[in-house]
Order: structure tokens, then C-alpha cells, then sequence
């Protein structure tokens, strides 16, 4: 095990213990928030569900020639899962339509309803309500007339939305016609927002998303290189096809900021998003206003954003990118950084800030993709350059009735890569071409599988300016066994939840060997713009890996309850032994290839017992260091309510953390979120590490609101408060109030 840090190998145990315990002494799961009872004020028995209609009245009479039936006094209808009360009903039996006056009551899985009268059809559950309410936890409409036009769109005619389930509710919103689409969206006309019997707001048109995307978004706060700031973030839409976020920003060390994002989708032409932002900046010496002493530094930054996706037809996709960036500092990213943290991360992660188009269209045998990618209009982030690139992929087709198998990819590439400040411009035109052939076949109980091909690359330009126009080839082989064991225990049982119908024991293990020979020109004389294409090398090698599984049947389906996999190779006399490639470009320096004997071993578990308890690790051990590369585990456990969850991250030179998590429902009205990162070792190359985190949410259900009440602390950056509250009529419209943080992460125009 490693020094230092935390041992996966004990977290893993303790998680295990906890989890055991849990399991033998487990609470019944939560049941969802009930709607109000109205039912219960009918007095009438439970009907067990049946998929016949039921009819119960204290009169009933038919009329045969019009195949009706009118019912009167206590009446009661049971269609499945759909109860119906009301005093006076009239049944058209063959449509199984109905129309019910006198103190209706409607319960479906969908909805409640209370009306004075309604019609409505139980086999298409559509219909219309007079004098209604219908209850969509969470929320309530009321209206002099609603329409249920399908099962996913509700029309409300001169009435309001709330989440109140009050006569009166404090906070609604009323409207000349709303329609709703539940989970979707609302879409108001003539909107007027009440708090009590005060007017807060009119619109004539707006449509609020029911996927918890607020309106306003406004954060408060301080830190370090911002001072005070105030971000406010206002969403609407324009019509059903273009989403607009405006943001209007004030810093007090750097000025204003301000920016949009337009998200739009078109009809034919697929969908995008344009984001737009622009920091003035006047810098200021001191860390506020009230003790700045130095000059003021000035500086324009900005960032525009075009992606745009267009699905040409079903086997042709184009994906655009153009990306521009103006930052004084953009050796170091200075912009993106302060004000974009999350975006800056991920872009580098995913090299995403290049220019792009990228056209692919799926053939019947394989896929052909076009690509340019160009990043000449920010130098200072230019990786390499595809001007263009263009590549044919030959799915694996048999030959014939052979039983032969051929597969390939042809790649075409003018490759560009020029460093920032320029000191060097490498270029070439390559053609690579990579195919194989293979024979699956099965004696006795084992698989076969044997691969023959090869790669030929043609290359315009190498790194010595002396060779040019090479070809470089080399032959690969290789054969891959496999077989699979596996034993069934007659086992049923569903204790704490299992749902076990029946065990099974899978046991696959492979073995495959591969040998590629030393490539005709070495890869030490290439430019490394793709180390998949021109870092090749000589193989010779053994890859072993064991998977065990353990499965289950639930509801038909074979399921996974446990899923153990171990992966190495064993390198053989003539494996290359993995010299640093000295040509290597950009992010892919300093390379290295594989060694003789073993290499570092991979294993994976996953364990999913049941829908209240998971986990999953992995880690690599390297057998010739005698340490662990990485490590990663998480686990997640949850009782009616209760959840917690513990995670792990460890890789060898960056650190190592662990992280808790624990939710509580205190009751109904308050509930509790305590999380932790704990940094057990930081970084050994010096680099900054992860910080200690902690972090406490206390919530309050405010009948039409929900109020968090938050105090996080990050280790030498300092400690926030804030308050948040959540509107439940519309859950996204998010208000920060009292918020004093110094977390970067906090801060800027991050979205």
C-alpha cells in the first residue's frame, strides 16, 4: 500500500461494514410527498384496481339503445388505476366517456382533479374541467375551464399556477391562458405575478421552464480578485425556438461585464448557441476601492462562442465550432481562468478550444468523416492543425462466406503545428492506412480469434528537413482465446430488497497475444501530432484479463450484481523498452512506451446489490515500482431518509482526496446536507493541490418556497454564507442573498 494517504484497501472495508449493517437493519424507502386527501371526505371503500370499468351508484339506469348509462347520488367509477366521484354521472359505455356534475372528484397517476363538472374520456385521458383545480405536485392550477388536450398538455383558460395547495395562496400566477406541459415548460399569456393580492409584474407572453432553469440568477459576494461583485444572470425566451440569457456583472477591483447567450433551434437546420461576453476591465492596486494607492490598468477582454449542430439527414451529422478570444495575458489564460474556471477546465481537458467543422456521414459499410480544425485566430492556445483531414472507416464486414473478417481506416491529413511565441513550424501531409484481417473460430470450448494486418504511412515531411517523401510500414498479428465458465444456484429471495430470482456465477478469462514489428522508419524521426499514427513501436506481448461476474434475473432482464475485471500484459523478449519520444508536440511530450515483463495491472469493480447501495473502484498497481498509480472509489448508500456517500480520488504525483457526503430529512419541513473533501496528500511535483472543503446545507420548506441556508469553507481561500431561495412554482428562479464567499470558483461570469 502506499505511504502516506489514505489505504482504498481499508475504505473499501469500513464502506463494506457500514453497508452490512445497513443492510440487515435498512429502513423501508421513502413513499413520495402525498397530495392533499380530498378523497377521503366521499367515504368510500378502496376498489381493488381492475381493468374493467366499475360503475357504483345509488340509482343507476341503462338505455340499451344508445348504450348509456346515468347514475345518480354517491357515485363512483373505477377504470384501472382512474377513481371518480361525483354526484350525478352520465357513462357512454363503448368510449368509456363521461360527463359528471356535483362536486367532482378525479384521481388518476397523473393528477388530481376537483371540479363542479367535467367530460372525460378514460381510455385517451383527455378531457375538460369546469370550476377546477388539478393538482401536479408540485404544482396547482386553478380555472374557470381547463382543458387536458393529451396526456402531456393541460390548457387553463382565465385562471393561475401556484405551488400552494391553499384556497388562497400567497404567491401565484395568473394568466389569460397557460399551457402546460409537465416536466417541459408553461407558456403565459398575459401574465400577471401576485404576491397576496399585490401586483408584482406583468408580461404579455412568457414561457417558464418546468426543468428547474431559474429566470434570475442573481450571486453576490467577495474574493480575492474581484473584490465585491454582483453577477446577475436574466433568462427568457423569445418564441418556441430561442432561449436568451442576458448577464450584467459589476466587479469592484476590475469594473463591469456583460455578455449573452442565445440558445435557438431551427426547424430544418438543426440547433446552437452564440455566447458573447466582454470585461472592461480598470484594474485597481489594492484589493478594494477604499485602500487602492497604485495605478489603474486597463484591459478589454473578451469571448465569442459559435456552436451550431445540424442532423442532415439520418446517416449525416455537422458539427461547427468557431472560437475567438481576446486576453492580455493569454499565455496564461488569465481570462478564462478568473472568469470562466469551469469552462477553462473542461476546454482544456478536451483541447476544445480550436475553430472546427466536422462532417460525418455513416455509408453502408462503414463511416466517412471530413474534418478542419484550425485554432490561427488564438495563437497562444494553437494545438495541431487539420486543414483538413479526411477519413474513411470500413466497418468489420465478412468476406464473402468465407469466414474471413477485413477491417480498415484510411486517413488523409494535412497537419500544421506552430508554437506560441513562434519558434518552430511543423507541417506534413500524411496518409495512413490500417487494415486487418481475422478468422473467428471455436474449437472444443474455447474462442479464436486471429488478427493478421498491417499499417502503411506515407509522410510528406519528418523531423529532419533532409527526409522527406517517406514510406513507413509495419506488419501486426495477434490471437486472442477466450472461453467462458459459469454455475446457477436456484436462489429466490427478496431480503432488505435483493430481488434475487435465481444466481449466476460468470467466469470469462482471455488471453491475447499481439506482435507488431519494429516499424520500417522509427518513430523518434516523426513529428508526434497523433501518437496513435506516428508514436508505433515494436510490440511482443502477452494481454491477460479475468472478469467475474455475478447476475441475477429482475423483471425478465439479466442484471449485474457484482462485476470484478483484472487486466495486465506481460511483455516478451523484444518489446521495445519505451525511450522518451524527443519529438513529441505539444501536450503529448515526453510519451513513453510499453516495457519487457509485466506492466501495471488494471482492476475494476462494480457492486449494484440493490437500488439503495452501490459502488464502484479502480485502481492500478504498478508491479515493477511497487506502488499504486491511481486509485478511485465510490459509494453511495440510502435509507427512507438518509443518504450517504463516500468517494475516493488518488493518482501517484497529484494528490490524493476523500469525500463525504451525507443527506438528512430532518422532517417534512427541514432537511440537512453536510460535505467534505479531505486532502490526505497534495501534489509531490509542487503544483497547487486540493484544498479542505467543507460544506453545510440547512433547508426549510416554506410552504411556496424552499430557503437553504449555506456555510461552505475552503482551506486558505476562506469561508461563504449565503442564502438561497427557490420559488417552488418555478423551482430554477434561484435568489442569493447575504452570500460573503472567497472561493475563485464562486466568482466570475461562470454559467
Amino acid at each position: 500500500m502506499r505511504k502516506g494517504s489514505f489505504s482504498i484497501f481499508w475504505i473499501t472495508v469500513g464502506f463494506l461494514v457500514s453497508a452490512s449493517l445497513l443492510f440487515l437493519a435498512r429502513e423501508a424507502m421513502a413513499s413520495p410527498l402525498k397530495l392533499p386527501d380530498i378523497k377521503s371526505q366521499f367515504n368510500k371503500k378502496s376498489l381493488k384496481p381492475t381493468s374493467k370499468m366499475d360503475l357504483q351508484a345509488d340509482q343507476i339506469s341503462f338505455s340499451s339503445s344508445e348504450n348509456k348509462a346515468h347514475a345518480k347520488g354517491h357515485v363512483t367509477v373505477k377504470n384501472g388505476a382512474q377513481e371518480l366521484f361525483c354526484d350525478e354521472l352520465t357513462l357512454e359505455r363503448a368510449v368509456r366517456q363521461v360527463e359528471a356534475e356535483g362536486d367532482v372528484y378525479l384521481a388518476t397517476p397523473q393528477e388530481q382533479v376537483i371540479a363542479q363538472g367535467l367530460t372525460y374520456n378514460f381510455n385517451k385521458r383527455t378531457g375538460e374541467f369546469r370550476d377546477a383545480r388539478v393538482y401536479m405536485y408540485p404544482y396547482q392550477i386553478v380555472g374557470k375551464k381547463i382543458d387536458k388536450v393529451s396526456a402531456n398538455h393541460y390548457v387553463l383558460q382565465q385562471g393561475y399556477l401556484t405551488t400552494s395547495d391553499w384556497d388562497k395562496p400567497d404567491f401565484r400566477i395568473e394568466a389569460r391562458r397557460i399551457d402546460i406541459y409537465p416536466r417541459d415548460k408553461a407558456v403565459i399569456r398575459g401574465m400577471k405575478v401576485y404576491l397576496g393580492s399585490v401586483p408584482l409584474m406583468y408580461l404579455p407572453y412568457y414561457s417558464e421552464s418546468l426543468k428547474n432553469r431559474p429566470m434570475f440568477t442573481f450571486v453576490p459576494g467577495d474574493n480575492k480578485n474581484f473584490g465585491l461583485f454582483l453577477l446577475t444572470t436574466t433568462r427568457f425566451q423569445t418564441g418556441s425556438h430561442v432561449q436568451v440569457s442576458l448577464h450584467a456583472d459589476v466587479r469592484e477591483r476590475t469594473g463591469f461585464g456583460e455578455g449573452a447567450d442565445v440558445r435557438y433551434n431551427t426547424p430544418n437546420f438543426g440547433s446552437g448557441l452564440l455566447s458573447v461576453y466582454r470585461a472592461d476591465e480598470n484594474l485597481i492596486a489594492g484589493s478594494h476601492l477604499w485602500n487602492s494607492t497604485g495605478p489603474t490598468q486597463h484591459h478589454t477582454l473578451y469571448r465569442v462562442i459559435w456552436r451550431h449542430h445540424w442532423q442532415i439527414d439520418p446517416n449525416t451529422d455537422v458539427v461547427l465550432q468557431e472560437y475567438r478570444i481576446h486576453d492580455y495575458d493569454i499565455v496564461d489564460n488569465r481570462f478564462l481562468k478568473l472568469y470562466f474556471p469551469r469552462e477553462y477546465q473542461q476546454a482544456a481537458q478536451d483541447s476544445n478550444f480550436d475553430s472546427y467543422f466536422l462532417l460525418t456521414h455513416n455509408m453502408p459499410h462503414g463511416t466517412l468523416i471530413f474534418d478542419v480544425d484550425t485554432s490561427r485566430q488564438n495563437p497562444a492556445l494553437r494545438g495541431v492543425e487539420r486543414i483538413p483531414q479526411v477519413q474513411y472507416i470500413l466497418n468489420n464486414q465478412q468476406i464473402g462466406n468465407t469466414g474471413f473478417y477485413a477491417k480498415s481506416t484510411d486517413t488523409f491529413s494535412d497537419l500544421t503545428y506552430q508554437n506560441y511565441p513562434k519558434t518552430f513550424n511543423e507541417k506534413t501531409l500524411r496518409f495512413d492506412s490500417n487494415d486487418d484481417i481475422s478468422h473467428p473460430f471455436k474449437v472444443g470450448f474455447i474462442s479464436f480469434n486471429p488478427h493478421a494486418g498491417g499499417e502503411e504511412t506515407y509522410y510528406s515531411r519528418t523531423a529532419d528537413i533532409n527526409d522527406n517523401n517517406i514510406f513507413r510500414g509495419l506488419f501486426r498479428g495477434s490471437l486472442d482465446m477466450s472461453t467462458r465458465f459459469f454455475r446457477v444456484w436456484n436462489t429466490h429471495t427478496n431480503f432488505a430488497g435483493l430481488n434475487i430470482n435465481r444466481l449466476r456465477h460468470v467466469i470469462t478469462p482471455t488471453i491475447t497475444y499481439l506482435y507488431q514489428t519494429r516499424p520500417s522508419f522509427s518513430s523518434s524521426e516523426l513529428n508526434q501530432f497523433d501518437p496513435s499514427i506516428d508514436n508505433l513501436y515494436r510490440i511482443h506481448q502477452f494481454e491477460f484479463s479475468l472478469l467475474n461476474e455475478l447476475q441475477t434475473k429482475r423483471h425478465g432482464e439479466v442484471v449485474d450484481l457484482a462485476r470484478f475485471q483484472v487486466l495486465t500484459n506481460f511483455g516478451l523478449k523484444g518489446t521495445a523498452l519505451g525511450e522518451p519520444q524527443v519529438n513529441t508536440l505539444g501536450p503529448m511530450a515526453g510519451l513513453s512506451n510499453s516495457r519487457r515483463g509485466f506492466n501495471p495491472f488494471d482492476s475494476i469493480l462494480d457492486v449494484n446489490p440493490t437500488d439503495w447501495l452501490t459502488f464502484h473502484n479502480d485502481n492500478e498497481y504498478d508491479f515493477h515500482y511497487g506502488h499504486w498509480n491511481s486509485e478511485n472509489f465510490d459509494g453511495q448508500v440510502h435509507g427512507a431518509k438518509w443518504a450517504f456517500a463516500l468517494g475516493n480520488r488518488y493518482t501517484r504525483g497529484e494528490g490524493d482526496q476523500v469525500t463525504t457526503q451525507w443527506n438528512y430529512t430532518i422532517n417534512p419541513l427541514w432537511s440537512f446536507m453536510a460535505y467534505e473533501a479531505l486532502p490526505v496528500t497534495q501534489p509531490s511535483n509542487g503544483s497547487p493541490g486540493n484544498a479542505r472543503e467543507t460544506e453545510f446545507v440547512l433547508t426549510r420548506d416554506l410552504h411556496e418556497w424552499q430557503m437553504d441556508l449555506t456555510v461552505d469553507r475552503i482551506e486558505g481561500q476562506g469561508s461563504a454564507f449565503y442564502v438561497l431561495f427557490r420559488l417552488k412554482a418555478a423551482p430554477g428562479m434561484k435568489f442569493n442573498l447575504l452570500q460573503s464567499t472567497f472561493q475563485p470558483s464562486r466568482a466570475g461570469a461562470q454559467k
